[in-house]
């Protein structure tokens, strides 16, 4: 009851509409936003081309690394097969960092995390020009 009064609110409000999905909402195609997250809170992560992971396939690529309980915090960055964003760790108060993955055999892999120098570790070398791009400062 209360949910379609805050939605009729926010849309008056010029917000938005994020607010107001619900479970029944279509599935997502390329080209439309993604509001899932590994954490629950939605981040909007536009889907470039189809290989582009969501933030849900991101974390899930960096927990098979050995790499858990981060959150993707900002949109996903992809180009030719690679992608990155910005991750937060979940379980204690710390910068954010930022992650790399790549698309090997129709599954994301992480690549690497961190803060500083990320297009000098190993495996980083044949990332495309778009990611290095992203990484900015982190490269």
């Amino acid at each position: 009851m209360l949910r379609p009064l805050l939605c009729l609110a926010v849309l008056a409000g010029s917000v938005g509409t994020a607010a107001c999905r619900s479970d029944a909402d279509p599935p997502r195609t390329a080209g439309t936003p993604s509001t899932s997250a590994s954490s629950g809170s939605p981040v909007a992560t536009p889907s470039r081309s189809p290989a582009c992971p969501s933030a849900r396939e991101f974390i899930k690529a960096m927990d098979a690394r050995g790499w858990p309980h981060y959150k993707v915090t900002r949109r996903i960055v992809c180009d030719g097969g690679w992608a990155t964003t910005t991750v937060e760790v979940t379980t204690v108060v710390a910068d954010p960092a930022r992650a790399v993955a790549r698309l090997v055999g129709g599954r994301w892999h992480a690549v690497i995390f961190g803060t500083d120098g990320l297009c000098e570790a190993p495996g980083m070398r044949p990332a495309p020009a778009g990611i290095r791009k992203a990484l900015g400062p982190y490269c």
